[in-house]
């Protein structure tokens, strides 16, 4: 992919679809995507775009890595989650945008990658779509971040393990701050979640080293959210939460 492929859809995403390719989204989870985006792009992972013709129409936009050091990366910690999990969140992270999804079984399973959770409950469409733009700035806010990171990375030992928990800290600092309009109810399902990939790829260090000579590695070293919303917005009566 060149600089010019990838400039064109960076932070023009407003948010990436996140779904298992064994159960595709419901016709109805589609036609609500289009009906609310009709003016935005909305991310889905190369791979994952042939799985419904819809796809690859307005305003869906197959989504590719930036380059094959960042997939080769993303390969590497593989073992760890699913392959098509790893591949939306780097992609999201890559093009500076929030996660989407409707399943709770797909929410959970960022679990590992999860550094911070907000739980809530009946929030109306509206502020769930306000929330989704609101999140498109986690990505953004934390993008200068990215070089200390991946110096960090690069170099390994104790500083890396430092940053590691400075970034949580502050991860869970900034949802509390940006998501204030959220009453937080513990017994709730999760509505947003903080995704950082820098500790699984500290763990993995050793068998990624190889791919970060190359600057673009670090796209993958900002933080960005996943909202779940839930039960989804089609099939709610009018003017009724989550």
């Amino acid at each position: 992919m060149s600089i010019l492929e990838w400039a064109a859809h960076f932070k023009n995403i407003r948010c990436l679809l996140l779904f298992d390719p064994e159960s595709p989204p419901a016709e109805e989870a589609i036609g609500w995507i289009v009906k609310k985006h009709r003016w935005r792009q909305v991310g889905i992972g190369e791979s994952l775009v042939d799985l419904h013709p819809r796809f690859k129409d307005h305003p869906f936009v197959p989504l590719a890595y930036p380059s094959q050091e960042i997939k080769g990366v993303v390969k590497g910690l593989a073992e760890g989650s699913p392959l098509w999990l790893l591949e939306s969140v780097a992609l999201a992270l890559c093009y500076s945008a929030p996660l989407l999804c409707f399943e709770r079984e797909v929410f959970d399973a960022l679990g590992p990658l999860l550094t911070w959770v907000l739980r809530a409950a009946d929030v109306p469409e509206a502020e769930e779509i306000r929330h989704l733009r609101i999140s498109g700035y986690v990505p953004v806010d934390f993008f200068p971040q990215v070089k200390e990171s991946f110096l960090a990375l690069k170099e390994g030992g104790e500083a890396l393990e430092k940053l590691i928990e400075r970034r949580k800290e502050a991860a869970e600092r900034d949802g509390r701050k940006r998501f204030w309009r959220l009453k937080e109810r513990p017994e709730a399902p999760p509505f947003v979640g903080y995704l950082d990939l820098l500790p699984p790829l500290a763990r993995e260090r050793e068998r990624i080293v190889p791919f970060l000579e190359e600057e673009t590695v670090g796209l993958l070293l900002s933080i960005t959210a996943a909202l779940h919303f839930w039960p989804p917005p089609w099939g709610r009566p009018k003017g009724e939460g989550g």
